[in-house]
């Protein structure tokens, strides 16, 4: 099981970066997940093209049967900012874990503070927050790890990785 879903998470990853790859992307760029502390836990790719963007992210230190949830942190050039659902799953044995999405120009969907969503691909600072919802409940993980307030009790923004334009 532990195999499919690292197997299936590096697919999303791969073939979200074909898509962008298609429309004239530029070179990856790399960063560090870090938590607030400051300790490098990991390491994002977010790939930027005229009509959207693509991340990958593996981070580690996550705890084991627990809901967690990437987030895009969008500032477009204009100064709006935009918060919205990038992925989610419950955490392996082991505490590590892969995670990867796109974002085209003008989706809204899963904004969460009434934000525009990504207006410009290309100039726009992107930071990828990841969100610990605590232990998965079976009754509501699929709330859970689609949502940014479905807690167990609490949620914990742990990470963090950092990707400014240009």
């Amino acid at each position: 099981m532990k195999r499919r879903l690292v197997a299936a998470i590096a697919l999303v990853g791969l073939l979200s970066v074909v898509l962008v790859s298609r429309a004239g992307a530029d070179t990856p760029a790399s960063s560090p997940v870090t938590t607030f502390a400051g300790a490098t836990v990991g390491s994002s790719t977010l790939t930027r093209t005229d009509s959207g963007i693509a991340f990958s992210l593996s981070t580690t230190g996550l705890q084991a049967g627990h809901a967690v949830t990437i987030w895009w942190m969008v500032f477009n050039p204009d100064g709006s900012v935009s918060v919205q659902y990038a992925a989610g799953h419950v955490i392996d044995e082991g505490g590590g874990a892969g995670f990867g999405g796109h974002l085209r120009v003008g989706d809204t969907d899963g904004v969460i503070n009434g934000g525009p969503g990504l207006l410009d691909a290309r100039g726009a600072n992107v930071v990828l927050v990841v969100r610990d919802h605590g232990p998965h409940d079976p009754g509501r993980v699929d709330e859970q790890i689609h949502t940014f307030g479905a807690c167990n009790p609490t949620c914990t923004d742990l990470q963090i990785s950092m990707h400014t334009a240009g």
